[in-house]
């Protein structure tokens, strides 16, 4: 598919006029391992951030401001759950032949857009969209791409079998059937967003009575034996979300332990309690248990106020580091190191099934972290934004027709 110009407009004789005369941007709608979201080039968009907000909120069908209880979201493309609300920009660096991706995460009920994390699932889209643009040649001569991923400050290597135009298909946990094959490889993945890969400096604290480890490997995430929680590690995603009691332990670990992990914030900041309670990407929380159907172990994961339907690329890698390390709340149920061994493979159970990790470590250090997804482009397109605010009007025209 062709796009037409940039932000065109159907009528620009009635572009000062409020009327039904939409901006189109063009987009991918796009599912990456058990997420779905879209990807836009940083082409097509604006350079202020507040404008990039409105344009993702318009897209997902979230509100413009303030909240709205129990957002059907049916003027967008969001499905009601978070991991069905995330967005990739995406820009290209002819001179170092990478991708640079900035990821957001938007809230159904409220306006919020989150740009603290970075998302693998999603990642794994990546290279689709790029196999449908004329740069592929030039940033995947192998069938590998080189991505760096602004919120992060990390780089990340995805790859697929080098047969193109056809894919290598395989299925995971959670999506129905088989699809074209990316492998998702985080290098250096420690201290995405903390100082240390255990930024409490414990390889286990006590917070309430509570047993926990605090670890930033991809993600800053904390990790609970369901047990210490009074739960069993294995109930559903209702059991846990409807739980009161064990909703308000988690809020309070989330905002004690996450302000002594001295986790920042995009703007480089450190989150106080506040901020971290409110927010809906950080830290994750992971509730582990010992394995019941043959994997070697078993989580319910957080992201961090909603349960999510399996695990997350940057979770289970996160999960499968703290199991290299003994003496974590992880490694007391699995223990992944073998002798001198500096690669460990981590099985996850999880609520849609087994998912399998992998780290490659460098004495101490964790070398890389990843996992194999796989990933369609669902639609190409544009979407119609109906009622844009007066700035962003303006600058759409500005860019469109200056």
């Amino acid at each position: 598919m062709i796009f037409r110009p940039w932000f065109q407009f159907i009528d620009s004789d009635s572009f000062m006029k409020k009327s039904s005369f939409p901006i189109k941007i063009p987009l991918y709608y796009v599912r990456g391992g058990t997420s779905t979201g879209v990807v836009v080039l940083q082409k097509y968009l604006p350079e202020k951030r507040e404008l990039k907000e409105e344009i993702l909120r318009h897209i997902m069908g979230v509100p413009l401001l303030g909240t709205v209880k129990d957002n059907t979201q049916s003027h967008g493309l969001g499905r009601r759950v978070i991991t069905s609300n995330k967005a990739f920009i995406i820009d290209i660096d002819d001179k170092s032949k990478k991708v640079i991706s900035t990821f957001a995460q938007l809230e159904k009920d409220s306006n919020t857009v989150s740009w603290e994390v970075n998302c693998g699932n999603m990642t794994s889209s990546i290279p689709l969209v790029i196999r449908g643009l004329p740069e592929e040649k030039l940033l995947m001569p192998d069938g590998r791409l080189n991505i760096y991923n602004t919120n992060t400050r990390k780089n990340i290597l995805c790859s697929m079998a080098n047969v193109s135009p056809e894919y290598q298909l395989t299925s995971i946990p959670g999506v129905i059937g088989d699809f074209p094959e990316v492998h998702v490889l985080f290098e250096s993945p420690a201290c995405s967003k903390t100082s240390s890969i255990f930024p409490t400096g414990n390889l286990i604290d006590i917070f309430n009575d509570i047993p926990l480890t605090c670890i930033d490997v991809v993600v800053p995430m904390i990790i609970i034996n369901a047990k210490d929680l009074g739960i069993t590690g294995y109930e559903s995603v209702k059991e846990i979300e409807n739980n009161t009691l064990l909703q308000e332990k988690i809020l309070a670990i989330r905002s004690g332990m996450g302000k002594k992990m001295g986790i920042i914030k995009h703007d480089g900041k450190l989150m106080n309690e506040d901020d971290l309670k409110k927010s809906i990407t950080q830290p994750k929380i992971a509730i582990i248990a010992p394995p019941v159907n043959g994997g070697d172990i078993s989580i319910r994961y957080l992201t961090p106020k909603n349960v999510h339907s399996s695990v997350a690329v940057s979770g289970g890698c996160c999960l499968t580091a703290a199991s290299c390390f003994s003496g974590t709340i992880a490694s007391d149920i699995h223990y992944s190191r073998n002798g001198s061994d500096d690669n460990a493979t981590v099985r996850i159970e999880h609520l849609s099934g087994i998912s399998e990790f992998s780290i490659i470590l460098d004495g101490e250090n964790i070398a890389y972290a990843g996992a194999q997804r796989n990933a369609q482009i669902l639609m190409e397109g544009e979407f119609f934004i109906y009622n844009p605010s007066n700035e962003l009007e303006r600058v759409m025209r500005s860019m469109c027709y200056g």
